[in-house]
């Protein structure tokens, strides 16, 4: 009999160790979830199994051919122009979820930031965004709302990128209306989920979880689970503000650098985990070490944000020119001030 994990959503075997949804063949008719599911739920550890960029997008296109109503989940704190990376695959009717809202400062006007996402976001069948955060239950009756006003059949698909937060949130859903347990598995790592998974609610609501795209741009594809394990945020983010003249520089670690070349003095407030290293230097210092990082230039009207996709973003109140480096890779975008 054929089954699936219900953690990662692969199909159960115990003939190939190396590829997804292995068990060992005595454990094969009482387990529930693959070996690979069952060492992350227990031990933290991670198996990563080379899957193709195209056959997570086949999953999702797949979605589009249901006409169902999907939960578009997104990270409020890896928030980018990347997020308009669905319409190359959906036109569903959709609710954008933004997650994560916990980390981000509690001074932030919700209604402002939907606002400000409702401009970086288009998509004709936008139905509504919810803000939600898992960790504190925040969001959650306003979205079980508006998932039971716009759905059209028992189905609803969540899709999103890697590390949005889908898994956790049908856990959350699953727990706070349905009273049971939901054991799809999350972590860190990108790609944890494999395939589809069907979570029950109740006989009016089932979701289905899929695996996250792949954003190639993110720096959580350039590091190791070390360093992805500082950069995630795992509380609310504590803001660093400088107040620079030009010749000096803001280092978050080794993993980027801003220079700031031309200006006025001026307010960089740096929003990255509270993990990492955040210092002011002399531009000279340190050059060295980000001789391998891509160099980006900005001619920065003011009130703007730098977004390093994945690390963070610096927030810059005045007109000015800078220098970015970060890996080679990384996506390194300007933006509207968030904040």
């Amino acid at each position: 009999m054929t089954k699936k994990c219900l953690g990662c959503g692969s199909i159960m075997q115990f003939t190939d160790k190396d590829e997804a949804g292995y068990i060992e063949e005595k454990n094969y008719d009482s387990a529930t979830i693959c070996k690979r599911c069952f060492r992350m739920k227990y031990y933290g550890e991670y198996y990563d199994f080379k899957r193709k960029k195209d056959d997570f997008i086949d999953i999702v296109k797949s979605v589009n051919n249901t006409n169902e109503l999907v939960l578009y989940v997104v990270d409020l704190f890896t928030l980018s122009d990347n997020i308009n990376i669905i319409n190359n695959y959906l036109s569903n009717d959709i609710i954008l979820v933004i997650t994560k809202r916990d980390i981000m400062p509690k001074s932030i006007n919700d209604e402002k930031l939907k606002t400000y996402i409702k401009k970086l976001f288009v998509h004709d069948n936008l139905k509504d965004i919810v803000i939600i955060s898992s960790i504190n239950n925040q969001g959650f009756d306003e979205l079980k709302e508006k998932i039971d006003k716009y759905q059209k059949s028992e189905k609803v698909y969540l899709v999103g990128c890697t590390n949005a937060g889908k898994s956790t949130l049908v856990n959350k859903l699953v727990k706070n209306y349905s009273g049971k347990e939901s054991n799809i598995t999350t972590s860190l790592m990108p790609a944890t989920t494999l395939n589809q998974i069907k979570a029950v609610l109740d006989d009016k609501l089932t979701l289905i979880d899929t695996p996250g795209l792949i954003d190639e741009t993110s720096i959580i594809n350039f590091i190791d689970l070390k360093t992805l394990k500082a950069i995630t945020p795992k509380k609310e983010i504590n803001p660093v503000t400088f107040q620079l003249k030009i010749n000096k520089a803001i280092e978050l670690d080794n993993l980027a650098r801003i220079e700031y070349v031309k200006g006025e003095k001026n307010s960089f407030t740096v929003y990255t985990s509270n993990k990492i290293k955040v210092n002011q230097v002399n531009i000279n210092t340190h050059k060295e070490k980000y001789k391998d990082n891509e160099q980006y230039k900005f001619d920065l009207s003011g009130n703007k944000d730098i977004v390093i996709n994945g690390l963070g973003h610096i927030k810059i109140v005045k007109p000015a020119i800078i220098n970015v480096y970060a890996p080679k890779g990384v996506s390194v975008i300007e933006r509207d001030s968030l904040i």
